[in-house]
């Protein structure tokens, strides 16, 4: 009788299977449309959501604007450059780095925000000038994505 119901029950399991490439774990096994889905989900998840803030801050000699950067990052990407900004949110500390988001009141195609890593210490409120190197599409996985970055940042007078 358990050879019966064994049997019966390898049976079945072949029975509905679909063939090669059938299955949940088989990236094939979806369609065009999942995928697209798939991926807009994982964009959708991969954007930091900051706030806009009504700022107007004058630049510096030599310094970019953050609208420049925005419209002209692959030019930028990798070299040192100067922005000025007041710093809309501040996070201390995280992966041995503060996490500093500045605005000057430009924006392109709805970005106006640059993050920037320093080992220095800030405070939401102040206008400053940063110092750092480039980096495009950096991705630290968990939701935090940056198109433009700006890492080891350091401010100047």
């Amino acid at each position: 009788m358990n050879k019966l119901i064994i049997s019966f029950t390898v049976l079945l399991a072949f029975s509905s299977c679909k063939g090669p490439g059938s299955g949940p774990l088989v990236r094939d096994s979806f369609s065009k449309s999942d995928e697209k889905q798939n991926t807009e989900d994982q964009n959708n998840k991969s954007k930091v959501n900051i706030e806009k803030m009504n700022v107007v801050v004058e630049p510096c000699d030599g310094c970019i604007t953050i609208s420049n950067l925005l419209a002209n990052k692959k030019s930028y990407a990798g070299k040192v450059i100067k922005v000025k900004g007041k710093v809309t949110k501040y996070n201390p500390e995280i992966m041995g780095k503060n996490w500093v988001h500045i605005q000057d009141g430009t924006e392109f195609e709805g970005g106006f925000d640059l993050a920037i890593t320093t080992d220095k210490k800030v405070t939401v409120g102040e206008t400053l000038t940063f110092e750092g190197k480039i980096i495009l599409d950096k991705d630290f996985g968990y939701g935090y994505f940056y198109s433009v970055l700006m890492e080891g940042g350091k401010p100047t007078i």
